[in-house]
């Protein structure tokens, strides 16, 4: 019999419920997100089996994370899903290489990095399979812009390609994107082994572009490159903590192909019915955190109403993880400091 799960006394990230303090979780999914009050009254009455019950201490609950793009396989207990999977697994998404036929990958990623393919590519692409590609520079980036402008605006609006970058574009290439319904996957370079994002993501996602985060070759943690996005070495490019979070969150969704993103509507947030897919995080400071520092808020008052993360700094130690939860199960759970 499945467990049914409860979670009390912590920090839930929720936009739906920013001052819930317990969850619980029935069924593989989340059932509930509230006070610490009412928790046990409400898990009495809609439980569907046995109740296992965790008090957070104050540690930090999210939803798991969504690598837009990794060459590194899960690893047990990881802080990632299977959406973020670039291996076929029973739940994760992959993609069929260009040689093969692409009939058999409608919906899925089709990858490529040969131009010398793309427009024949895409004139084999039958919506909505998206196309995945990476671009290397402003150059390449236009060349591939220009082959996915001459499909119908109705095919790209249910394709929704998808590029791979990290190098700086024009304004026009960012306003192209967005006509085009293309969506940005950011990957970092490596500077003396500390990730670094050289595209304007605050331009694309103040344009409308859907902008997912993914590790690349990086092993480090998932924060530390959000720390990245937030320290962007231009300063018009930093982003808030809670814009860089949705980049490996809730818009690493957004970013998939639709027949995966439609399946898959609730993962990357915390409300309920969403998937009991879940990260337990031990954090120094949490608030609310500006893209400059000068306004930052340090304050864990949770009366403003708006759902706090940690405090980001490259200076500091990113959160540490005490705790998995996969399909509603509670996988581990470390209580000590």
């Amino acid at each position: 019999m499945t467990t049914s799960l409860l979670l009390t006394n912590g920090y839930i990230h929720s936009v739906a419920e920013p001052y819930a303090n317990a969850l619980h979780i029935d069924n593989n999914v989340i059932a509930w997100l509230g006070s610490n009050e009412t928790a046990h009254q409400m898990v009495a009455a809609t439980a569907s089996g046995p109740v296992e019950t965790h008090d957070l201490n104050g540690m930090l609950v999210t939803p798991a994370f969504i690598d837009g793009f990794s060459t590194t396989p899960l690893a047990d207990l990881d802080s990632r899903v299977g959406l973020s999977a670039t291996a076929p697994t029973n739940r994760g998404v992959h993609y069929a290489p260009a040689s093969e036929n692409v009939d058999e990958a409608a919906g899925i990623f089709v990858a490529t990095q040969d131009l010398g393919l793309l427009e024949t590519l895409l004139a084999q692409l039958k919506p909505p399979t998206q196309l995945f590609i990476e671009s290397t520079n402003q150059e390449n980036l236009s060349k591939i812009l220009d082959a996915i402008a001459k499909q119908p605006n109705a095919v790209l609006m249910r394709c929704r390609h998808r590029i791979l970058l990290n190098h700086p574009l024009t304004d026009q290439q960012v306003s192209r994107l967005v006509e085009l319904h293309v969506s940005v996957t950011v990957v970092p370079s490596l500077r003396d082994s500390t990730p670094v994002f050289h595209a304007p993501v605050a331009s694309l996602i103040a344009q409308g572009v859907h902008v997912a985060t993914g590790s690349g070759s990086w092993t480090g943690s998932v924060w530390e490159l959000l720390t990245a996005l937030i320290e962007h070495p231009d300063h018009n490019q930093r982003i808030s903590t809670r814009a860089a979070f949705n980049t490996v969150t809730r818009d690493g969704v957004r970013v998939l192909p639709n027949r995966i993103a439609q399946s898959q509507m609730g993962a990357g947030q915390m409300a309920v019915g969403s998937p009991g897919d879940l990260n337990i995080w031990r954090a120094e400071q949490l608030g609310v955190q500006a893209p400059d520092e000068k306004a930052a808020h340090w304050s864990t008052d949770k009366r403003a109403g708006t759902a706090l993360l940690p405090i980001l700094s490259s200076a500091t130690d990113a959160p540490s993880l005490a705790g998995v939860i996969r399909g509603g199960q509670l996988l581990s759970l470390i209580q000590e400091r």
